[in-house]
């Protein structure tokens, strides 16, 4: 479904048909020795239309609750989900529970949107609308969605 890489940890978005219904799962990676490693990640149901074309305007259930973020107008784009996962590496003697933390978010977008810059990150946006972004760090960076002439069209700093 979607897919970011910054740096060196990347994140990936996949949908599976399972017993009565969809689940969107979401894996992330970091590099390690020319190697992406597999560190965790989620996944949940999700209805019929996760694959459908996005709407000219998204619908008001995503805006309730978590998805509605400030600074952005929810017919526009909401985030629908997000996570992380630690890094604990592979060093020998590192003590359990240290290392970085790996975050993503999964920015639900309408029609409207084109593409989703993130920092120097330009992602275009899949016929369904949904765009995954991933960072390392404690400051979460800055999502702006932008329309086919690259007019911004809404900024969010994301969860």
């Amino acid at each position: 479904m979607a897919f970011d890489v910054a740096g060196d940890v990347a994140a990936s978005m996949f949908a599976r048909r399972g017993v009565g219904c969809i689940w969107q799962e979401t894996h992330v990676l970091a590099l390690r020795d020319g190697q992406w490693a597999l560190l965790g990640g989620g996944s949940v149901s999700s209805d019929d239309d996760l694959l459908a074309d996005r709407p000219a305007v998204l619908p008001g259930y995503l805006s309730v609750g978590r998805g509605a973020v400030a600074g952005a107008d929810p017919r526009i784009m909401v985030v629908s989900g997000s996570g992380g996962v630690l890094d604990g590496g592979d060093e020998p003697g590192r003590r359990s529970g240290s290392g970085r933390w790996i975050s993503y978010a999964d920015l639900r977008v309408n029609a409207q949107v084109t593409s989703v810059q993130v920092a120097e990150r330009q992602l275009r946006v899949p016929w369904h609308g949904h765009v995954l972004l991933v960072w390392s760090g404690h400051e979460p960076p800055r999502a702006v969605a932008r329309d086919d002439g690259g007019r911004a069209l809404g900024e969010v700093l994301l969860p």
